[in-house]
This record gives structure tokens, sequence and C-alpha cells, in this order.
């Protein structure tokens, strides 16, 4: 009886140490309401124009961080995308990946139907929307402006 109070002792400080002693990798990504509607919008767009359901299409959580951080610098920096480049080298080196797309957008647009739309009424930006992606992270920071500023990565991950 003993030896079963000291092994289960035991078995109980294991887990509760090493729970607590050890860091996340990668901290918890809050994924807002809007960016998970955002993504939904855009594999319903994929889908609708022939891109078969079955084919892999996830919201990838580094992919969303990247974004929202994109996206809350483009407050100061304006619509620009320089900078990305780090982002996208960040994400590569956490999970591969190639085929690289990037949107973005600021705009007073409050809901994920019309923040898409605005890239689907362009047909090049349509277009580019339908190649070949199974990642994708959506990032969405409200300014004090309070315009939204919208980041879209897409890429293939085998």
């Amino acid at each position: 009886m003993k030896r079963s109070i000291v092994i289960l002792s035991s078995v109980i400080a294991f887990f509760v140490f090493s729970s607590t002693s050890c860091g996340d990798d990668e901290p918890f990504v809050n994924i807002k309401a809007i960016e998970s509607q955002i993504f939904n919008e855009i594999d319903a767009y994929r889908i609708a124009n022939g891109i078969p359901d079955e084919n892999p299409f996830v919201h990838q959580f580094v992919m969303v961080k990247e974004a929202q951080i994109f996206s809350a610098g483009m407050e100061s920096t304006g619509l620009d995308t320089t900078g990305i480049s780090d982002h996208w080298q960040i994400i590569h080196d956490k999970i591969g990946g190639y085929n690289d797309l990037t949107l973005i957008q600021a705009t007073n647009e409050g809901t994920a139907a019309g923040i898409v739309a605005n890239w689907t009424s362009d047909s090049t930006t349509a277009s580019l929307m339908l190649k070949d992606y199974s990642q994708c992270g959506v990032g969405l920071h409200t300014g004090s402006d309070n315009v939204n500023y919208v980041t879209v990565l897409m890429m293939k991950v085998d």
C-alpha cells in the first residue's frame, strides 16, 4: 500500500512539475471572430470557383500570428508590403511551404464578406486567390482611426 502511494505521488508530481516547467514553443494565438469569418469567406469563394472542398485549406495559427503582427504595423506604415518578407521567413522556418501570396487592405468595411469582396471584385487578385494553396492566415487590426488593416497570407504546404 505504501509503495502504491509513493508511486502515485511520484506520478502526480511528475505531471504537475512537467506541465509548468516547460514553455511552449508557440504562444497561444487568439483568432478574432472576424478573422475566422474572412477565412471562411475566402474558402467559400475558392469552393464556389471550382477548388474542390476536399482539398486541404486550413487557417494556420503560425500564419495568423504573422498576419496579425503585420496588420498591426500597417496602422503606422500604411498600405505597404515592406517587411513582409521577414514574416514569410518566420513562417517558412517554422512550417516550410511555398507559393506565397500576400493580400493587404486598409478599409472602413466592417464585414468579412465586404472585406473579401474588395479582393474578389478585382480580376487579378480574384484569380490569385484560386491558385494552389493549402494554408491561410488572416490578421485584422482596427486602428485608432477605426480603419481595419487586413493581411491575408496564403501558401502551399505538401
